[in-house]
């Protein structure tokens, strides 16, 4: 498995899944648009605790390489990693800004 996050200015997640690998836009994506996924990868919007100020969006990005994945599978997968990387230790605005500091 390989995950990526980042912090982006676009407002949809059809966009994030466009850059993204193993991912399309028009793969299926969940009713409430928080997630899209395939049998190769998954895009998901990460809930933040006390967002604040911030506008960026956190998304996730996870890609798998073996071939006995499932949609499902994958669905499981992005969600249970949004999640904890919305936990407020891992999402902080304190922590982005350290991060653009020594980009």
């Amino acid at each position: 498995m390989t995950p990526i996050h980042g912090w982006l200015s676009a407002d949809r997640l059809q966009r994030v899944a466009e850059d993204a690998i193993a991912v399309d836009p028009f793969d299926h994506m969940t009713k409430d648009h928080r997630y899209i996924y395939s049998n190769t990868g998954a895009v998901g919007i990460v809930d933040r605790p006390n967002q604040g100020a911030l506008k960026d969006k956190l998304f996730a990005s996870v890609q798998v390489t073996h071939d006995d994945a499932t949609e499902s599978d994958m669905h499981k997968l992005i969600t249970a990693y949004t999640e904890s990387a919305a936990s407020p230790k891992e999402c902080t605005g304190k922590g982005r800004q350290t991060a653009r500091k020594g980009a």
